[in-house]
């Protein structure tokens, strides 16, 4: 925190995104837009050069709105209220932008009808025109009513989202490109729109009725939400992001393994019996794994937990409960397929890391130049992945091979 310009870690620590320790240090993934400029706050581990600050800052920001939409829960934004209503922000903006890239900018259509114009409409034709018989005694229509349509870019509608493409053009267009070259420097040409926002939402709602395309029917909508938003005509203190980025760093890892499996609904769950001998059955209560790997051919499992810790050493690794609870997970899994092979893994953000395996030692017994290790209990391996290496995956929709092969490894 200390590092960070002062009214940056005042929005940051006034958000309540910072973690307190004996160094107080930011606890967010996402961007802080103010008027003094634009931060972006990457994964933890991420080492980049400054060439690639822009490539890595876009590639995470589309990766914290991809896991926006995808996520079904809400306390895992910006801690709900105002996190939430800025990340599905975010995603409306890139939402914009990656239509005008495609589409370019509302269009009008209209047909015009008029003779020998265009395609002809047969219909009307042979109902007005009188036709002069041709060789074959076949008629012939020396004049056709004909139907064409006429496109228009300039109309009120196409005004309004030429200015709300062109004031995200400005602050976010990076996001989606990668660059920081404006999308559309051409619509600084177009004038400017009538009225307040209210006035321009009663036009789009008006022009929504009247339309039938699914894209202009979509771009409708979206340009009414983001005028109906606060965010919609003030970018100059803006943020969004995760404050809690492990529960995407979950997310992106058991989306980009392969060969992953869901056992939950099959692992044991608790039961109470209450003093007149009645089992109550708390399923909600079971265990949840984050993600199981399965090698069908070697009847091999693991285990492996996504961390998003530092563990660099003890102080920053997973605690006592952490290590317990995927011990645990092993010996359930045991319970299912007593043949299989279990190995228990955490996988954390890193390009390398200094920690090997978590086991469980003899503490009256050892020392700490000789370790004697329970071996009832087994090691739980440590795994460590380029957090923008999962992203960049995690965007594509391509598997991370290698790692998958790690994690299903049989260790000697």
């Amino acid at each position: 925190m200390s590092e960070l310009p002062k009214h940056v870690s005042e929005e940051i620590r006034q958000r309540g995104l910072t973690l307190n320790g004996t160094i107080e240090t930011v606890s967010f993934v996402g961007v802080l837009i103010q008027e003094e400029g634009t931060c972006v706050f990457l994964p933890r581990s991420v080492q980049c050069d400054i060439t690639e600050q822009l490539a890595l800052a876009s590639n995470t920001l589309k990766a914290v709105e991809k896991y926006g939409r995808e996520s079904e829960t809400s306390i895992d934004s910006m801690d709900e209220g105002d996190g939430r209503k800025s990340l599905n922000q975010l995603s409306l903006i890139v939402s914009l932008l990656d239509d005008f890239r495609q589409n370019g900018i509302y269009t009008r259509r209209r047909e015009v009808r008029k003779l020998n114009l265009g395609r002809t409409d047969w219909k009307k034709t042979v109902n007005r025109v009188i036709p002069f018989p041709g060789r074959s005694g076949q008629p012939v229509y020396l004049d056709t009513h004909g139907i064409k349509r006429q496109y228009f870019n300039n109309c009120e509608i196409a005004i309004i989202h030429a200015s709300v493409i062109h004031q995200l053009d400005i602050n976010f267009s990076w996001i989606v490109t990668g660059n920081i070259r404006p999308i559309a420097p051409e619509l600084r040409d177009y004038s400017t729109p009538k009225g307040n926002a209210k006035y321009q939402i009663s036009k789009l709602k008006n022009e929504l009725s009247q339309t039938y395309s699914d894209r202009d029917i979509r771009l409708l909508k979206l340009l009414i939400r983001y005028l109906q938003t606060d965010s919609g005509t003030d970018t100059s203190n803006f943020i969004a992001g995760l404050g809690k980025f492990h529960f995407c760093w979950e997310h992106m890892l058991g989306k980009v393994l392969k060969n992953t499996v869901s056992l939950n609904n099959k692992l044991p769950t608790p039961a109470y019996i209450d003093k007149s001998g009645n089992v109550l059955t708390a399923n909600e209560k079971g265990m949840r794994t984050d993600i199981i790997l399965h090698n069908k051919k070697e009847n091999r499992y693991t285990v492996a937990d996504a961390k998003y810790y530092a563990a660099t050493n003890v102080r920053n690794a997973p605690g006592w409960g952490d290590i317990v609870k995927q011990l645990f997970y092993e010996k359930a899994l045991k319970t299912l397929d007593t043949g299989a092979m279990i190995k228990n893994a955490f996988i954390f953000p890193g390009k390398e890391g200094n920690l090997k395996e978590a086991r469980i030692r003899n503490r009256l017994e050892s020392t700490d130049e000789v370790p004697i290790y329970i071996n009832e209990f087994k090691p739980i391996h440590c795994f460590y992945t380029d957090p923008m290496e999962v992203i960049e995956h995690y965007l594509k929709g391509n598997k991370m091979d290698q790692l998958t092969e790690l994690l299903l490894k049989k260790e000697a």
